[in-house]
């Protein structure tokens, strides 16, 4: 799943499931860059338009709707803000993708707190992905509330079509530590993904001290794998608990079913076990 960052106003999808453009290439590059499953995130302004309580934070998300619609042939002009006309009349945000699935933060953090860097000035006016792995799981990791949309079919409709079409493998990670809580909690554990050798072999597990778990295993290498290579940490992913580290190898291993050889190990490319790593975690965040 990936994330795109924009800033807006306010949150008022309940009344206008939409969300609107002023130039056309910026909702084209959101809908060239996105797939089914990726989601739009809303950031308030830090402008007097936006209420003060909103402003410079992450207030919500959404799932879109890939059609590409123009505003005014969906909602009256006198519905509309007016403050989005220009002096000719023109309204000023023409383009527009509807939200099929809103969910709102709450509470809202504040975006420098949570994320590791300021969106730039892209996402002022179009979208910007959040592409550090770590600022996509806090962002998924917040309080999110489904809020209720106008019953428009056409937002039922989009929304079979995305849970029917949605990307099923989650992002490629650029580095393969990821962190639940930043700040480290008590009791917290981690996953590991051990490689023998150079082999694209694997053993998937959880230990609350990954090195002496390793040390341990070398201690018994499979006979069928040889004994002049061993096993060394490639993956290592630390947990907030011993539940949740036990929740992230099952559910690699459960994404890897079809790879496995042995009741821990697994035989697939570096690059494959990447990608079910990151959307297993991405998982677990969610399931909180």
């Amino acid at each position: 799943m990936k994330l795109f960052a924009t800033r807006v106003w306010g949150f008022g999808f309940a009344r206008l499931p939409l969300a609107t453009f002023g130039v056309k290439g910026n909702l084209g590059r959101l809908l060239t860059l996105a797939k089914r499953g990726d989601r739009l995130v809303f950031v308030g302004t830090q402008t007097e338009r936006t209420a003060p309580e909103h402003q410079g934070r992450i207030l919500g998300m959404a799932e879109i709707g890939f059609e590409p619609l123009r505003t005014l042939d969906l909602v009256e002009r006198e519905a509309l803000d007016p403050r989005d006309f220009d002096a000719a009349g023109n309204f000023k945000f023409p383009h527009a993708v509807a939200t099929t699935r809103v969910w709102q933060f709450e509470p809202a953090p504040v975006l420098t707190q949570l994320l590791s860097r300021q969106l730039t000035m892209v996402a002022t006016a179009g979208v910007e992905e959040i592409d550090d792995p770590a600022d996509v799981a806090a962002v998924l990791a917040l309080n999110a509330v489904e809020i209720d949309l106008p019953p428009l079919p056409a937002l039922v409709r989009m929304r079979r079509l995305n849970d029917a079409l949605r990307n099923t493998t989650g992002p490629r990670p650029t580095d393969v530590s990821y962190s639940v809580d930043r700040s480290g909690t008590d009791g917290e554990a981690w996953a590991y993904a051990l490689q023998f050798g150079s082999r694209n072999v694997w053993k998937i597990g959880w230990a609350d001290d990954i090195d002496e778990r390793c040390a341990a295993v070398n201690q018994h290498i499979p006979t069928e794998l040889g004994g002049l290579e061993q096993w060394t940490v490639k993956f290592r992913q630390r947990m907030k608990n011993r539940d949740a580290a036990y929740k992230m190898e099952q559910r690699v291993l459960a994404l890897l079913d079809a790879k496995r050889k042995g009741f821990e190990r697994v035989h697939c490319a570096q690059p494959d076990l990447q990608s079910v790593w990151a959307r297993a975690f991405l998982d677990i965040v969610q399931e909180g």
